[in-house]
């Protein structure tokens, strides 16, 4: 009988690895492919540490947000915590950013490294900004949490509308 249990078990968590390894996420590959042919999202995608920085950095300024701390985490992720110093609607906000490999996604890990962040440190927002996408399981843990997802085609929509510059493609 413990045999059965046993090889029951082994076989569902076999079935749960296989699924997980060959289903696709659609919504994500529709985002993905829709802009793989913008130049503007690879530049960006392509940013060196130093120019992903200065963009966020140049964004935040430009949003009336004081710039407090600036720390790299890593060669591929950055941490900024920004102040609003606006009476009333003011406080403080954690920005995230992360540069994203070629062929690799943010997945949910980073979302709620974040949010877990946010509420630890009672920050008035948090704000996750990509170089790539995010795979669709993000969205359910950002739901309801006060937090702000930027990927890379979002990010370039938002510094073209401010005004900002970007590495050329």
């Amino acid at each position: 009988m413990l045999e059965v249990i046993g090889f029951a078990l082994f076989l569902g968590f076999l079935t749960i690895l296989l699924i997980k390894k060959t289903s696709s996420n659609i919504a994500l590959e529709g985002d993905f492919d829709k802009n793989q042919d913008d130049a503007g999202v690879q530049a960006l995608a392509r940013m060196s540490p130093a120019e992903f920085e200065r963009a966020i950095i140049n964004l935040l300024e430009d949003m009336d947000l004081r710039i407090i701390e600036t720390v790299w985490v890593n060669e591929l992720e950055i941490d900024i915590l920004a102040h609003n110093p606006t009476p009333v609607i003011g406080g403080d906000y954690i920005v995230h950013g992360i540069l994203v490999p070629e062929g690799d996604f943010v997945d949910s890990i980073r979302v709620i490294g974040l949010s877990d962040t946010v509420r630890a440190e009672r920050a008035l927002k948090g704000i996750l900004i990509s170089t790539g996408f995010f795979t669709e399981e993000v969205n359910k843990y950002a739901e309801g949490a006060p937090m702000e997802l930027i990927n890379v085609s979002k990010f370039k929509e938002i510094l073209r509308s401010r005004g900002l510059p970007w590495p050329a493609s």
